[in-house]
Order: C-alpha cells, then sequence, then structure tokens
C-alpha cells in the first residue's frame, strides 16, 4: 500500500467518476484503475461498486477511505513540519469563507495582515458552507471561516466573534422607532437570500418564512447581502442584515436600520480545522488579525441568543 494509491483513492471517492479523477490527478485512466484495483487486492476490500453511475463507495469502502484521508492529513502535515517551525510567515494558507461574510469580513484586516508579513499568502475561496467543511475535511482548505455552530464529525471550531442581526428598511417603511418586533415584519415585502444558504436558514429561525411565500407576488432569488440592500433601496421593503455588512452603508442608509426587539439575535462567526490540523502558527495569525480589526463589542460573548444555522453535516 502506498500513500499514492490512498491519493488515487480518496480523489475516487471525491469525483464518484474514473475519467474526471484521473484528469485531477494527472494520469491516465487506465493507470488509475489498475492502482485502485492493486490497492483493494492487497487490502482484500472491494472499495468502489463499479457497476453503478456514478460510482459508489461500498460500506467496507466508506469506513477505509475515511481512515486514509486521516493519514493523508498527517503525512501533510509532516511534509509541511519544516515550514512550521520557522519563524518566518512564508508559507500559504487556503481559506474557505461563506459568501455573506467575505466580502465584509475580509478587507477589514488583509492588507494590514499582508503590510506586516508580505511573504503571507492568503489564498481566500468563497463557498456554501457545506462545500466549506467538505473541503477542510478533504484537506483541501487549511481553514473555513463560517457561521457555527454545526454538526459534524472530525471538525474543531474556534469562535471568533459574534455577529447581531439587523432590519434594514425602505425609508417608506422606517417608523419612528429604532426597533421593530419580528412579528411586525411586512413580510409580502421581505427580501431574502436564496435557499441554501446558512444565512437564509438562519433567518428562518428568526421569521415565519411560511408568509413569505403565500403573500410574495414578486420573488427576487439572491446570494448575495449586497443586492438584497440595493433591492430595499430601489424597490422598497425590508431585509435582514449581518452587522458587518452595516459597516459600509452611507449615512443615508444607516438611518434605515433598526434592531430586533427584545434579546439581542447574533450569528456566531468561527474558525473551522481538522482536530489534527496543521499550520497552526499560520491559523492563530488570522484568527489574531482577524480579532484585532472588527469592531471590539463584537469579539466579546454577552447577553444574547445565538441564532443557529441548522448545519448538520
Amino acid at each position: 500500500m502506498t500513500l499514492n494509491q490512498l491519493i488515487y483513492a480518496t480523489k475516487l471517492n471525491t469525483f464518484k467518476n474514473f475519467k474526471k479523477a484521473s484528469e485531477q490527478l494527472g494520469i491516465s485512466q487506465p493507470a488509475l484503475s489498475l492502482q485502485i484495483q492493486k490497492l483493494e487486492e492487497e487490502i482484500g476490500i472491494s472499495l468502489f461498486n463499479r457497476s453503478t453511475k456514478p460510482l459508489e463507495v461500498t460500506a467496507d469502502g466508506e469506513l477505509f477511505l475515511s481512515k486514509a484521508q486521516e493519514l493523508l492529513n498527517s503525512a501533510n502535515q509532516l511534509s509541511r513540519f519544516s515550514q512550521e517551525i520557522t519563524e518566518s510567515f512564508t508559507g500559504q494558507l487556503k481559506i474557505g469563507i461563506i459568501p455573506t461574510l467575505a466580502p465584509f469580513l475580509v478587507p477589514l484586516f488583509s492588507n494590514r495582515i499582508q503590510d506586516q508579513y508580505p511573504s503571507f499568502r492568503l489564498d481566500f475561496h468563497e463557498a456554501i458552507t457545506e462545500n466549506v467543511v467538505k473541503s477542510v475535511k478533504h484537506g483541501e482548505y487549511d481553514v473555513g471561516i463560517i457561521s457555527t455552530p454545526i454538526t459534524t464529525s472530525g471538525i474543531h471550531t474556534i469562535p471568533l466573534f459574534y455577529e447581531a442581526f439587523y432590519l434594514y428598511l425602505s425609508d417608506k417603511s422606517i417608523g419612528d422607532s429604532n426597533e421593530m418586533k419580528l412579528e411586525d415584519i411586512p413580510y409580502n415585502n421581505l427580501w431574502l437570500l436564496d435557499e441554501g444558504n446558512c444565512f437564509r436558514d438562519q433567518v428562518n429561525d428568526l421569521c415565519d418564512l411560511n408568509k413569505v411565500r403565500k403573500e410574495k407576488t414578486f420573488i427576487y432569488r439572491s446570494n448575495s447581502i449586497d443586492s438584497l440592500i440595493r433591492m430595499v433601496d430601489t424597490m422598497g421593503g425590508v431585509t435582514i442584515l449581518p452587522e458587518l455588512s452595516t459597516l459600509s452603508l452611507s449615512g443615508d442608509q444607516e438611518a434605515n436600520l433598526k434592531t430586533i426587539s427584545g434579546i439581542k439575535k447574533v450569528r456566531e462567526i468561527s474558525l473551522i480545522v481538522t482536530k489534527n490540523y496543521d499550520k497552526r502558527r499560520f491559523i492563530k495569525k488570522l484568527e489574531e488579525y482577524i480579532k484585532s480589526n472588527i469592531p471590539k463589542h463584537m469579539i466579546e460573548k454577552g447577553q444574547f441568543e445565538i441564532v443557529d444555522p441548522n448545519i448538520h453535516l
């Protein structure tokens, strides 16, 4: 059994297709098939059911490939160990981050960390929560930045800060009060992110979205917080914003913000890593720069309610 064979098997598990896996690995399809066959013969286990399309992993194969991925993660740790023990920050972090956070968080700290450590490469990838978690598990990302808590195996979370939810209304529907009850939201004019986004799921916990489905006659499906703000500005209505997105609003737009009545509702933002993660010194530096460049009141855990993003993987 070789590490290359384990790499081939886990890559085939990712793509469930010999052609796609071989292209990613840079080898021929017959060569990949031969190596998988040799591995199966040596371990005495059939990893894949080749009669199905897409390819299916057998029950024994699922267990074996899970352990194989852990071993490959450890091998990657060892290969980078010499770099990890040096004092210079000359490596790279591949970072997965959710789209409702990336454009508002990354600009707050990225220039400062690059000025201080010009050889420290930060490679950001916007992706939905499910894909960030899977890529961290498979070693494709070194670290993820998502909304937590999450229910999944093999992942360790490092809480960063707590981001409040705000209502953003058009000036036509502002009213005199600086706050609004959730039950008073005009659901027929509530703009939402598209389904499949964890921020949408958190809003679902806050609001009765069945009312939106019943009452709304014009539906705009978006994956962008900025798009929701623009829809409210141009077409009226209301949306729900995470706190960091409000920092980039103009003075006129800030006047359209309302807090939610009752106990403060927040989403917890965390780093996620595998339990035996490497690049610890780099990830710690990322954590430090994020925490030192966001509003201080967002770091402390106070009297508020964390809205569950309902992530079960």
